[in-house]
């Protein structure tokens, strides 16, 4: 139970982290990335841990509880920004900036994060349930999944939060390099993903409920 604890802080905190950052539009040889993408894929990474050892159930749980931390941390930031600023203190247009959430960003990744991270655990629980390499292999399981998911989570938040906004040509080039930088985090983070199935699956495999 101890380590279902920790994934679930970790997957609650990587999306809240991921959201502040996603503030922020970075340039990639031109193409304007948002800044959640460079963490955003850990929560994959969890979910796949998560229903891996404890199952389909309470993964959906913990993406709901990750859900309604994030919003109540929204809420939180707009009745703190609300608040009358102390005289002499010269950061409430940064820390509005900052923390005040652009509506769509917002409203996009948090809809993107429960629709991809749902399909995700039950594309994840249909390969482990199927035959082949699929079955038998944890990453080949998580990278599958994990390839449809990052295709409905760029599709929902990027349409979302920058159609529109940005140019056309510049809003297709994110969405597609959204997704595979996404892909390519978990590909890269993936021996360490599997490294810790293997070494924790024995402990975690007791520890389910």
């Amino acid at each position: 139970m101890k380590l279902l604890i920790y994934f679930a802080a970790i997957s609650a905190g990587t999306l809240l982290i991921s959201n502040l950052s996603a503030v922020k539009l970075w340039n990639l040889f031109g193409i304007a990335v948002d800044g959640g993408v460079v963490l955003f894929p850990i929560t994959y990474i969890m979910g796949d841990l998560i229903v891996e050892f404890y199952g389909k159930k309470i993964a959906k749980s913990i993406i709901f509880a990750g859900f309604f931390v994030n919003i109540l941390a929204i809420l939180v930031f707009y009745i703190v920004i609300a608040l009358p600023a102390y005289d002499g203190w010269n950061m409430q247009e940064a820390y509005a900036s900052v923390l005040g959430f652009t509506p769509r960003i917002i409203i996009g990744s948090l809809i993107a994060y429960l629709c991809s991270n749902i399909f995700n655990n039950f594309i994840f629980t249909k390969l482990k349930n199927g035959n082949g390499i699929f079955a038998s292999s944890f990453i080949a399981r998580a990278l599958g999944s994990s390839a449809f998911a990052h295709i409905i989570d760029s599709f929902i938040f990027e349409t979302i939060a920058f159609f529109g906004v940005l140019a056309f040509q510049e809003f297709l080039a994110q969405a597609i390099f959204a997704y595979v930088l996404g892909i390519g985090f978990e590909i890269v983070l993936s021996p360490i993903e599997a490294f810790i199935a293997k070494k924790l699956g024995g402990k975690l495999e007791h520890d389910n409920i």
